[in-house]
């Protein structure tokens, strides 16, 4: 039956499991930094859309079994059909709504993998957590948070160009507000990248922010996010300030 589903993005989509009314689908992904990435995605947009030659009716459940190669821990993502488009070549497009996770043990599991993993490395610091967060600033700028660590953030630009406003040394802000209070990171601008074309591939232009001295609570609301656990209801949005406006709204 798993030729009846198909995931966007997904890597090595396994078997549909039909229980009762609930559908299981297993999904494997290269890494735990893989898998994360793809579920902070999908959780921070609030759903997923799937094609299925199957005709599935609006409120069938669906659990994804989100894993990663040579990790046994499974991540559980439960959703439900809210919309279903016309099949278009013989395919249903179902639009599912994720809930809330009522259990965090597979999640848990990979992040504590990623964080003994990175007692190995000698270049960085701190453990980056992946983390697909998207923002704005006020000039109309689009932006992509792809990893958080203690000690700074990476960030894609979306769009061709990197702002000619974002420089090294340039003051940073970033303000997110969470289940347990406004969460504000600022630092500073400490490297960039223009963006290049490698073959087939366009590879976006981005920076690299560190973070300046934190305050104790604002330590504390980072590593929640770390631990992805706070973070607002879908659809996460954050708002990010460069210079004078990110001096002039630092707490």
């Amino acid at each position: 039956m798993h030729s009846d589903f198909s995931v966007a993005k997904a890597k090595n989509p396994g078997p549909v499991r039909f229980e009762g009314d609930v559908v299981r689908l297993s999904v494997t992904y290269k890494s735990p930094s893989a898998l994360l990435s793809e579920f902070t995605r999908s959780v921070g947009k609030g759903g997923v859309s799937i094609a299925s030659r199957k005709a599935v009716p609006v409120g069938t459940r669906f659990v994804f079994e989100l894993k990663a190669k040579g990790v046994p821990d499974v991540v559980e993502v439960h959703g439900e059909v809210v919309n279903v488009k016309n099949p278009e070549n013989n395919l249903h497009l179902l639009t599912i709504r994720y809930a809330q996770p009522e259990r965090r043990e597979g999640l848990d599991a990979l992040i504590h993998r990623i964080f003994e993993a990175h007692k190995y490395e000698k270049v960085r610091k701190h453990a980056r957590i992946p983390i697909q967060l998207r923002g704005g600033d006020a000039a109309g700028g689009h932006y992509l948070v792809r990893d958080i660590s203690q000690g700074g953030l990476g960030v894609e630009v979306l769009g061709l160009q990197l702002p000619k406003y974002i420089k090294v040394g340039e003051p940073f802000l970033l303000e997110l507000a969470l289940t347990i209070g406004e969460l504000g990171l600022y630092g500073q601008v400490v490297w960039l990248y223009q963006g290049a074309r490698k073959q087939d591939k366009v590879l976006a232009p981005g920076f690299g922010v560190t973070f300046g001295k934190l305050r104790p609570e604002t330590m504390q609301r980072l590593d929640r996010i770390l631990s992805l656990q706070g973070l607002p209801p879908p659809p996460w949005k954050a708002a990010l300030s460069f210079g004078r406006d990110a001096v002039s709204r630092m707490p």
